[in-house]
């Protein structure tokens, strides 16, 4: 094959993976978009960026993720809160990271370029990277993927065991700085220079030979960035780990059955994700010990792993693909609840399985390379792919808005926790305000004890003219957050996402006390709000309107200018337009 085409043709997979994703640039924020660069000015504001940087995220204290949030920093102050740049930023890591699978096969397989092509557009294709592609917050897997994975390429290409060694030293640190489960390289990396072995009859060959090839050299780089991420950690978030999960594990069989069913049902979902795909995958724990889907799974685990020593210790042949699916296994790991994970309604998120479809794919190169029927699997995985394409343009226009988004995981999922959640919001974010109040009595109805439908439920109310019921709920919302949260001291203090959730509540109740002219009331519930979130520019905005109610036209001008001076761009125009509307007609009213 000439190699002008041949590098041509290992181009192609990517471009189609950008290609393919195209609608997504007309997409808005959604899901934690909007907290990340719309409610908040942490990553808009010159002054306040640095310091968020290096504070954990709203979801976890445990979550420390500087990088992805520096460039959305570097995009916001390059195009302001424009949700087309930061789709095409993702759209342009999809396509490198298939790249780099495309190189990650041509290094497994150096003769092997129809391989590596077929492995790349099967990656780039595959339904279960819509949420990595399509949602800007997945920022964090594309980036930790992009640096695994250049890691792992960049270990097989350089020569010289320093310049391999700082390498993926410093991919591995940059990975780390992208999210905690790039720690998995610790174990990615020994299996990949195991693939360059499989030939030796026996281990101790590659073990005795690790020293001159400057395999330990590798692994020394991996253990210094290792200490080095972990310090800077240390300093940032005043520990290590912290457990904050909300799943709960059960005794000690349990706890296997809900690794068992995590880890089956993302390779079902790999395997087979037609139809499957969604935001949500809810489940309860601890896992009953009846559950006919955990059991399976457990013993699906158990069986693979036999079947991958058997393969590793006695099939020279099928080691190279036994190391693969064992990458794509380790992959897993950081998700499949070894130890649980923060958000207790999803067991499983498609996000998650990004790196372990790169090593499937791999694994599936390596089998068809050295197969005897190429042409039927061929046919198979091009099968497999068109409807994977199908599938993926079916599943991208759920992505548009958040009301896209959480009525089609509402529809799908009714009893998931967090579709419910977001669905009502989504639909008072969207005004559709008597929609709201219907599809949150028939929710409340069922769990009355949920503090963010109630406020949401609140506001629909607000909005309608409803003030004496709006009032009375956001007063149980505020109750029913507070008791949430002293319930857990650590999350009452860390958890920045729970303080805004209380801090809209009580700007809530001041909005509808300052409409009812209960104006020290009302101002005690704003003042509330800014103690909680003192950057959320809506308390705000309502004080300035009570002190231009009160006549204190400088301390509503001073209110109104920092709800102006932090708020995103649109609702700081229209905080303007109309705070300066009202002081105006209040002042004339003054002087008549």
């Amino acid at each position: 094959m000439p190699l002008r085409f041949d590098r041509l043709l290992l181009v192609a997979p990517g471009w189609l993976a950008f290609m393919l994703y195209l609608p997504a640039l007309s997409h808005g924020f959604v899901w934690d978009d909007h907290y990340f660069l719309i409610d908040l000015p942490y990553l808009r504001d010159s002054e306040l960026w640095w310091r968020q940087l290096f504070e954990p995220l709203f979801v976890s204290r445990n979550y420390f993720r500087p990088l992805p949030l520096a460039s959305f920093v570097m995009e916001m102050r390059l195009a302001g809160p424009d949700p087309f740049v930061f789709h095409l930023t993702n759209l342009l890591l999809h396509a490198a990271n298939t790249t780099l699978v495309v190189l990650l096969v041509r290094a497994a397989i150096p003769g092997g370029a129809l391989a590596a092509v077929g492995a790349g557009l099967l990656f780039a294709v595959h339904p279960a990277l819509v949420e990595n592609v399509a949602w800007i917050s997945d920022r964090f897997d594309l980036m930790v993927a992009l640096f695994v994975l250049l890691a792992l390429v960049g270990e097989r290409r350089l020569s010289g065991a320093f310049a391999r060694a700082a390498w993926v030293g410093t991919t591995f640190l940059l990975a780390l700085l992208c999210k905690e489960s790039a720690v998995v390289l610790l174990a990615l990396v020994p299996l990949w220079q195991a693939m360059r072995h499989w030939t030796d009859a026996e281990w101790r060959p590659w073990r005795r030979d690790a020293w001159t090839r400057g395999d330990i050299a590798v692994w020394a780089g991996l253990l210094l960035a290792l200490c080095a991420y972990l310090l800077v950690r240390y300093v940032a978030l005043e520990g290590i780990y912290r457990n904050d999960s909300e799943m709960l594990r059960g005794g000690f069989l349990q706890h296997m059955l809900l690794i068992g069913k995590t880890v089956g049902w993302y390779a079902s979902l790999a395997l087979w994700p037609f139809g499957r795909m969604l935001p949500v995958h809810p489940a309860t724990t601890p896992v009953a010990l009846g559950d006919a889907w955990a059991w399976l799974g457990l013993t699906g685990l158990l069986a693979g792993a036999v079947a991958l020593g058997w393969a590793l210790l006695w099939r020279p042949a099928a080691r190279r693909p036994a190391l693969a699916v064992a990458m794509a296994l380790a992959a897993l790991a950081p998700v499949a609840n070894l130890v649980p994970l923060t958000i207790g309604d999803n067991l499983v998120h498609d996000r998650y399985l990004i790196l372990s479809v790169a090593f499937l794919v791999l694994a599936l190169a390596l089998l068809w390379e050295n197969g005897s029927r190429r042409r039927l699997g061929a046919a198979t995985a091009g099968a497999w792919a068109l409807a994977a394409v199908v599938t993926v343009a079916g599943l991208l226009p759920h992505w548009q808005s958040n009301l896209t988004l959480w009525r089609w995981a509402y529809e799908a999922e009714p009893a998931s926790r967090i579709a419910r959640e977001s669905y009502v919001a989504a639909l008072v974010n969207g005004q559709r305000f008597e929609e709201t109040v219907a599809i949150a009595r028939v929710i409340l109805a069922d769990t009355p004890d949920i503090p963010s439908t109630t406020h949401n439920l609140a506001l629909a109310l607000a909005q309608l003219g409803q003030d004496g019921e709006g009032e009375h709920l956001a007063r149980r919302a505020i109750r029913q957050y507070l008791d949430l949260y002293d319930k857990d001291e650590v999350r009452r203090r860390d958890d920045s996402k729970g303080r805004l959730d209380i801090s809209e509540s009580y700007n809530l109740l001041g909005y509808l006390l300052l409409r009812q002219g209960r104006l020290d009331e009302a101002e005690r519930a704003l003042r509330q709000s800014i103690a909680l979130t003192p950057f959320l520019t809506r308390p705000h905005y309502n004080l300035a309107l009570l002190r231009y109610e009160r006549g204190d036209w400088a301390g509503g001008d001073a209110e109104l200018a920092f709800a102006e001076r932090y708020g995103a761009p649109d609702l700081a125009a229209a905080h303007r337009r109309a705070g300066n509307e009202r002081k105006r007609a209040l002042q004339n009213a003054a002087q008549s």
